[in-house]
């Protein structure tokens, strides 16, 4: 029986609705979940299409030397954006967070205009604000010094928000590239880009849970992005985009479910205001 595209969409939203909670199970801190996330998960799909494609590696060496600047900009993108969100996970709750980063959306579209010089309409301009406002809702719910944990993990969030916005626009430079040597080559230079850090650095903060990460890597991270974009290509990316949602609003579930961590009431009020100007601009776009 052939699976929906929307279902594979779906399915895979609710896998990496998940990541905030075995991110916390790897007992790593946030460079050495990103560092494993991105190393593993380009090993992994450097062997599943190098045995499809005998010249794949040629493919890949082709497509990056003629986009090698914007890739090795996208690959810095991904993998602040990770270190930033898995460290977020670690400081303050997965709900506060997960709807920080959910300011991507319209960020992207402020990033769009300072830089692409794209135009931005009146209509756009009010979500941006209204995202805003609900970002200072949840960010005045604690004192905003950084002795706080929850201050700082929210700070995180939106640093790594800033830092996904960054990928659809840098993915506008690439749009040549096919999707499965883009996805390598960004998780493989992102790898690259963290070693430094991962050698000279502490990443452990208990023993480390192989299960967790191999979860982590396995599932969220190679078999999730298959389900997607398969998804993708019987879905048009509008629909795939009102199904992202799902992605934070069932993480708050599983935080509740897993730590019984229930969303303060401010908490709650600036992600309706996150995600309904992110979700409005979607709708605007259709």
């Amino acid at each position: 029986m052939e699976i929906s595209g929307r279902i594979k969409i779906t399915v895979s939203m609710l896998i990496w609705g998940s990541v905030g909670i075995f991110a916390r199970f790897t007992n790593l801190n946030g460079l050495g979940i990103a560092f494993f996330r991105v190393a593993l998960g380009a090993l992994i799909l450097a062997l599943l299409f190098s045995i499809k494609d005998k010249s794949w590696f040629q493919k890949v060496s082709d497509a990056t030397k003629q986009k090698f600047g914007w890739m090795i900009l996208l690959g810095i993108a991904l993998a602040l954006n990770w270190v930033f969100l898995f460290t977020a996970f670690l400081y303050t709750s997965i709900a506060r967070a997960v709807l920080i980063y959910y300011s991507a959306p319209v960020l992207a579209t402020l990033i769009s205009a300072k830089f692409l010089k794209e135009k931005i309409s009146k209509f756009q301009i009010l979500l941006i604000l209204m995202a805003f406002l609900g970002l200072l809702i949840i960010m005045s719910e604690q004192k905003m010094n950084f002795e706080n944990r929850d201050f700082i993990g929210a700070v995180f969030a939106f640093i790594a928000a800033v830092f996904y916005a960054m990928i659809p626009n840098l993915g506008r430079f690439l749009k040549e590239v096919k999707s499965d040597i883009l996805t390598f080559v960004q998780l493989f230079i992102a790898s690259v880009i963290l070693i430094p850090f991962v050698l000279y650095g502490k990443i452990f903060v208990g023993k480390i849970n192989w299960l967790a990460v191999g979860i982590l890597v396995a599932v969220h991270t190679v078999f999730a992005l298959f389900l997607y974009m398969d998804g993708l290509k019987s879905v048009k990316v509008n629909e795939a985009a009102l199904l992202s949602y799902l992605d934070p609003l069932s993480a708050v579930v599983y935080a509740f479910l897993v730590f019984g961590e229930v969303p303060t009431v401010r908490t709650v009020i600036g992600g309706v205001l996150i995600l309904s100007a992110s979700l409005l601009d979607t709708l605007k776009r259709r």
